[in-house]
């Protein structure tokens, strides 16, 4: 037995970070579960806005229909409307950004020089 107990040592070392990996683990854990909670609630929020959307655009139709006195061209227009709508916001999901060059970037940071025409 010498001044210090290198097995006790070892053991306080070796138990302080199993310790310290299971804090981490259930912080990780709640971080994840946090996560899914919000991801839920936005799946079941995305779904209501949806039929809703889905409600008002039938009755935008049937408004239409009684006011061209048709039975279908208030959905058909509806249909054309959700259908661009849908397109646009594809469109806009698949436009990836565009990153420069160096000799572009350089270029488009080169000053313009305006020389004024002779009189």
């Amino acid at each position: 037995m010498g001044l210090f107990d290198n097995n006790r040592i070892v053991d306080l070392l070796t138990n302080y970070l199993r310790t310290q990996f299971e804090l981490i683990k259930l912080d990780v854990q709640e971080a994840i579960e946090a996560f899914l909670i919000k991801v839920v609630k936005f799946i079941f929020a995305a779904f209501a806005l949806a039929v809703a959307f889905l409600f008002i655009l039938f009755a935008l139709a049937f408004a239409i229909n009684d006011y061209f006195q048709s039975s279908y061209l208030g959905f058909l227009l509806m249909a054309v409307l959700s259908l661009l709508v849908g397109l646009i916001l594809f469109w806009s999901f698949q436009k990836q950004p565009t990153f420069k060059t160096s000799e572009e970037a350089e270029e488009s940071t080169k000053e313009i020089h305006y020389e004024p025409e002779a009189e």
